[in-house]
């Protein structure tokens, strides 16, 4: 660790920074579960609610995000899981637990389904696909109201805590639904970061930067989209089943493209393309119709929720543009810095050389015939033009 222009300089991979990464897990943890004990039970159920709209947004940001594929569709995918769960629950008596399972497997289905015909578009008619299919699914649920409650609502849908002393109680269900909730982020967070950290996840990135290239180069268009799409439907969808497990009633307006639309507003606040930046977003969207509402109270019952969401939203656009993520990321970069470790060449350059440079573990170019492009760190083409070896890091969020 060094200073470098009144900053610190981390090496990657460095006590350092291994101590500054779990000084910042620790503090996570710290927060998620200290927040029972520091918020009463109304609040707490609030932060439940706002980490449900977290974990579609996480959702989204894996197809919109990392993959460049506008949906408008993403509320019928979280309605998809309430409905699911709340029915299966309901009225055929299956655990919620189980029935969480069916949401991510139906919705999977349903998201690359839907991502078929939109292979064949680009741009604005990808988000025309979807947008029917939000604009269908509230009719759909009102249509069968024998199954669904129609326009009346699904009433009782419920997930019981378990006999435990920690979950009796007055506040016993709001913990339990926290924790759920709390646990559904954290998974969905986690699949997001291993996929992007994959040779999979790098393909999602070289379609959205050039799709051409990236087919060019070997990526398969059809099921990596097709996956994406479905993952980003099935998580989704998990949170729709956590969010009928807690909220108990379920109506077709609670899923409306007016959602959907709340939900790309919090992926571009929070910043797009960011692991931390959907959790951000989701707190506040789902925020901001509770300020409106404090506001509405003390001026005659105006509804602020829409200009306080716009005035955010053109802030963030114009003076924002990586959202709150990077405007804290640039804070954190005027402190430290995280360098790269220097990569390290393959086997391939360590290949013996005249002079025996490679046999004593050297690079030195001594003895090498002349244009062959020996240099330390680069690897020859059958021409004698050098070529960097490339580096064997991950893709990093």
């Amino acid at each position: 660790m060094t200073l470098q222009h009144r900053r610190i300089v981390i090496v990657e991979g460095s006590v350092q920074h291994i101590a500054l990464r779990l000084t910042r897990a620790a503090a996570i943890i710290a927060v998620v579960c200290g927040l029972p004990y520091m918020v009463e039970s109304f609040r707490l159920g609030q932060i439940t609610g706002a980490c449900t709209y977290a974990m579609v947004i996480v959702g989204l940001n894996l197809l919109a995000g990392y993959g460049g594929q506008i949906s408008l569709g993403h509320a019928a995918f979280f309605g998809l899981g309430a409905y699911t769960t709340g029915v299966l629950t309901t009225k055929h008596g299956v655990p919620p637990l189980a029935s969480f399972a069916v949401d991510i497997v139906l919705a999977f289905a349903a998201g690359a389904l839907v991502a078929l015909p939109a292979l064949r578009l680009k741009g604005i008619y990808v988000a025309l696909v979807t947008l029917a299919v939000g604009l269908i699914f509230p009719a759909l649920v009102s249509r069968f109201d024998s199954l669904t409650g129609g326009s009346a609502g699904l009433f009782g849908v419920s997930y019981d805590p378990p006999n435990m002393a920690y979950f009796s109680g007055f506040n016993g269900g709001t913990l339990w639904h926290y924790w759920l909730v709390v646990a559904g982020l954290g998974l969905s967070c986690l699949v997001v970061r291993n996929l992007m950290r994959s040779r999979f996840g790098r393909g999602v990135v070289a379609l959205r930067d050039n799709e051409s290239a990236a087919v060019v180069m070997g990526v398969q268009r059809i099921p990596v989209r097709a996956v994406t799409f479905g993952t980003s439907a099935a998580i989704a969808s998990l949170a729709g089943g956590l969010f009928a497990v807690t909220n108990g009633i379920l109506t077709p307006d609670s899923f409306s493209l007016l959602l959907t639309l709340y939900f790309l507003a919090g992926m571009i606040i929070g910043g797009t393309g960011s692991l931390w930046g959907p959790i951000f977003g989701g707190f506040v969207v789902y925020y901001v119709p509770v300020w409106a509402a404090d506001l509405s109270s003390l001026n005659a019952g105006t509804n602020y929720a829409g200009v306080l969401l716009g005035a955010i939203i053109i802030v963030i656009t114009f003076v924002l543009r990586s959202g709150a993520v990077g405007l804290l990321r640039s804070a954190t970069g005027l402190i430290f810095v995280v360098q790269p470790r220097t990569p390290t060449a393959t086997r391939t350059s360590r290949r013996s050389a005249p002079g025996g440079a490679a046999a004593s573990g050297g690079s030195s170019t001594e003895g090498a015939p002349p244009g062959t492009g020996r240099h330390p760190g680069h690897d020859t083409t059958p021409d004698g033009a050098a070529r960097p070896v490339r580096s064997e890091a991950s893709y990093r969020l």
